[in-house]
């Protein structure tokens, strides 16, 4: 069966696997041994092969060693069928075929006896064993004279394998009774058993020649012409590659001619028919093609592009049949199971719409295309791009009034014939027009073969070919991320969503597109739509929620992801499931995303850096002492993605501190303030705060900060059990009524273990450190120490859709001088409470 394939999203146009055709030729075969010498049998008897997964690979298997003559290896692989699938009627015939062929027909009959017991007497059962019986006690044993010894002779010479001798004796037997029809069927059989095909189809033709048709005839030119059609397919198609056109066309003429019923060798032939630009043979093929088969809207549909390309009448009619017909294949659909004839004749049925709205579009006729693609609901797959696409070029065309004129239709706007072959023979898939097809084809080549830049200079040519296409501008913004020039990539998004090429695409498209061109807000909205037509698949939760959670949708971020985790934790055959670090990743999100408020507590010992992120307090004139502190924070905005806003309150005292310097409740000391980072590709925060003296030490003040921080492998990861960490902060200070100021900086570089003997959730880290600190109210000296440290951090309070979310660190380094005072050398602690 043909198939026709549409538009794929970004990287899959153009893109097909061909089991299905392979499928469709090894049942088209099964039918043509099953009806073998089966006179009940009508010619075109369809007779259907329900199997799927093991029992078709080995049924396949079966019907390609019979074909090959190989009889013994196909009766046992017809045995293993059956033993997968008893309840197969063909796979019995096959099976009994096999051992007839191979010289075994008391076993055939056994084997078909064993059949009737199990499915009962179905008439291709009962039939095939009567046959095989008549062929085992001579098949002319009432034929009288010399004519009845050497047709006897035949069948016990074929009943031995000895082919050649049942050929000599079959044709010693016809020349003495040239007009006694049966004696031509053990020649036809010895023929076909020896693999001379071309001689078996000839006498075949000779014997309806002398007789006339009757359905053992028909039986055995199915039979025949089931082994002769793939070569001549499979010829014609080799004669096409090579622009032979004379050759192809006869060679796939011969095809049909051998196999009238099987309709991708139609297709091939009107593949090269169009080929040719002789519409005149075409619409000949076609109306063959509909007398075989008058339910195939795709026979209709090209017979209708036929006469409308030669201005001829009868096109509309064409259209009008293909039309009931696809609108019965979509309601069959619809009724019908997800399986892949099903899918293939919504695709069918799709195809044959948006051919005719092509011919309407070509001749000026826009709303007429839009009435044939009117029925048509969203699909969910390939197709909606391309229907969508037609909509848009028909709504374009009636707004500038370019209508109600019979124009030539565009060679461009032809169907394009996209064939293969194979053992089976070629087949076809039908595409909509496509001026860009072949450019299409060559970039996915040299994706293939890894030649990026190729594949970009193919999709340019691509876009200027069909420049309304959005496909096409997808795919070229895949192959420029492909060829690493992401800046240009996001030109093209950009100048995609600008030329108003969106408008022909479905919303999720219009989401991944709004991603690349960096216009989140738009992104969201378009991930919105498609949810709310329920077409956001699982696949792109995760990513909607992002999109969400940058746009500051946080409820609805949160749920998108949510829905992606349990996608992502799943294990089907419908879902994919994330990698570790990816559903870390998404969890982590979640966390930020539903996280409002917080709160801090750590203990330092002579702080220096130790702790990053804002998270000590400094006192100035003091040093080398402890300090504790407290600090809640609110998100009065929530959580804003990338960037940050809060509002917090803290509470710090020093204690510990050597000689006459103020120390415990004497430091006490509260604060008020706020803190953003506006960045959101920079981590760098800047705070502002008023202090409250408490104690009778602490002076108040206004105290404004900016922080800077970079890293990698600072969360947690599931991936692997150990990471590369390295942290770099820096901080900066100035007290505005009693001025001073102050800096620190620190960076430590280690590796993260996480501890899994003791809990998956504790990592130890041990690292090299390098620290300076300044400080105006102490001198004006720059304290620099290197050392090394190790750092310990449990991390609690996750849940099935959030990472972590708290934590408990402590750290301990001991640093040498390298330049300043002894500020810098000595044992540093610090001791932090997240949550």
């Amino acid at each position: 069966m043909t198939r026709a394939v549409l538009n794929h999203t970004i990287s899959h146009r153009a893109h097909r696997a061909h089991r299905a055709p392979r499928a469709a030729a090894a049942a088209w075969l099964l039918a043509a041994l099953t009806v073998l010498h089966a006179p009940q049998a009508h010619a075109d008897q369809v007779l259907p092969l329900e199997l799927s997964g093991a029992a078709y690979r080995v049924a396949h298997d079966a019907y390609a060693a019979y074909g090959a003559h190989r009889y013994d290896e196909s009766a046992t692989l017809a045995s293993e069928a059956i033993r997968q699938r008893p309840d197969v009627a063909d796979l019995r015939v096959l099976h009994a075929n096999a051992l007839a062929a191979g010289g075994h027909p008391k076993e055939a009959e056994r084997a078909l006896s064993d059949a009737i017991r199990d499915l009962g007497p179905i008439e291709v059962l009962v039939t095939r064993r009567a046959q095989i019986a008549a062929a085992g006690a001579g098949g002319a044993s009432d034929l009288p004279g010399r004519a009845g010894v050497e047709a006897r002779a035949a069948y016990s010479a074929y009943a031995r394998k000895d082919y050649d001798g049942a050929i000599d004796h079959a044709r010693q037997a016809i020349a003495l009774a040239p007009n006694v029809e049966r004696l031509r069927y053990p020649l036809i059989d010895a023929l076909a058993a020896a693999g001379h095909d071309d001689e078996a189809w000839a006498a075949v033709q000779d014997a309806t020649a002398q007789s006339g048709d009757n359905a053992e005839l028909r039986t055995r030119r199915t039979f025949i012409g089931a082994k002769l059609a793939p070569q001549a397919s499979i010829a014609a198609y080799d004669a096409r590659e090579r622009g032979d056109l004379d050759t192809a066309q006869k060679l796939a003429q011969q095809a049909v001619t051998y196999a009238p019923d099987r309709a991708a060798l139609r297709m091939q032939l009107l593949d090269v028919l169009f080929a040719r630009g002789d519409m005149a043979a075409a619409e000949s093929a076609a109306s063959a093609a509909i007398e075989e088969d008058r339910t195939n809207p795709l026979a209709w549909t090209l017979r209708g592009y036929t006469r409308a390309a030669q201005h001829e009448n009868g096109a509309d009619d064409d259209f009008s049949h293909a039309i009931a017909l696809s609108s019965n294949d979509s309601d069959n659909q619809a009724k019908s199971n997800s399986s892949d004839d099903a899918k293939r004749a919504r695709r069918d049925a799709r195809t044959a719409r948006a051919i005719i709205a092509d011919v309407r579009l070509a001749q000026h006729r826009p709303q007429q295309a839009l009435d044939a693609l009117a029925s048509l609901d969203v699909a969910h797959d390939d197709t909606d791009a391309i229907i969508a696409l037609r909509r848009q070029r028909a709504h374009r065309m009636l707004a500038a009034h370019d209508a109600s004129h019979i124009a030539d239709i565009d060679p461009q706007a032809r169907p394009i014939f996209d064939c293969h072959d194979d053992r089976f023979g070629a087949s076809c898939d039908l595409y909509a027009a496509d001026p860009a097809f072949a450019d299409v084809r060559t970039a996915r080549d040299a994706t293939a073969r890894g030649d990026h830049a190729a594949a970009v200079a193919a999709m340019r040519s691509a876009v200027a070919a069909a420049p309304d296409d959005p496909q096409h501008r997808l795919e070229l913004i895949d192959a420029l991320v492909a060829n690493g020039e992401h800046r240009a990539a996001r030109a093209a998004a950009r100048d995609a969503l600008a030329s108003g090429a969106i408008d022909g695409m479905d919303p999720l498209q219009v989401a991944y597109l709004a991603q690349r061109a960096g216009d989140t807000q738009r992104a969201y909205t378009a991930f919105a739509q498609a949810d709310a037509q329920g077409a956001l698949p699982p696949s792109a939760t995760g990513d909607a929620g992002y999109a969400a959670l940058q746009t500051h949708h946080n409820a609805q971020g949160a749920k998108w992801l949510e829905r992606a985790i349990d996608h992502g934790t799943q294990a089907t055959d419908d879902a994919t499931p994330m990698t570790p670090q990816a559903l870390a990743d998404a969890r982590s999100a979640h966390a930020d995303a539903t996280r409002n408020w917080g709160f801090n507590a750590s203990l330092n010992y002579r702080g220096g850096g130790i702790q990053n992120g804002l998270v000590t307090n400094p006192t100035p004139g003091i040093a080398n002492n402890w300090q504790a502190g407290t600090e809640a924070y609110w998100r009065p905005f929530g959580s804003l993605g990338e960037r940050a806003f809060e509002l917090y309150a803290r509470g710090y005292e020093n204690f510990g501190v050597k000689g006459d310097s103020p120390s415990g409740v004497q430091t006490l000391q509260a604060a008020l303030g706020a803190r953003v980072k506006p960045f959101a590709s920079t981590n760098a925060i800047f705070a502002f705060e008023r202090i409250l003296p408490i104690g009778s030490s602490v002076r108040g003040d206004w105290l404004a900060r900016a922080a800077w921080s970079d890293g990698f492998g600072t969360t947690l990861r599931q991936d692997v059990p150990s990471w590369w960490t390295g942290v770099a902060y820096g901080e900066v200070g100035h007290y505005i009524q009693h001025p001073s100021n102050y800096a620190t900086a620190n960076v430590r570089l280690g590796r993260t273990f996480r501890l899994d003997a003791i809990d998956p959730r504790l990592t130890i880290f041990p690292h090299l450190v390098a620290g300076a600190d300044y400080d105006s109210a102490i001198d004006h000296s720059v304290p620099v120490g290197i050392g090394a440290g190790v750092a310990a951090r449990f991390w609690f309070r996750g849940g099935p859709y959030d990472a972590p979310r708290s934590f408990v660190d402590v750290s301990v380094q001991y640093r040498v001088r390298v330049a300043g005072d002894d500020r810098a050398k000595g044992v540093f602690f610090g001791a932090t409470f997240s949550y």
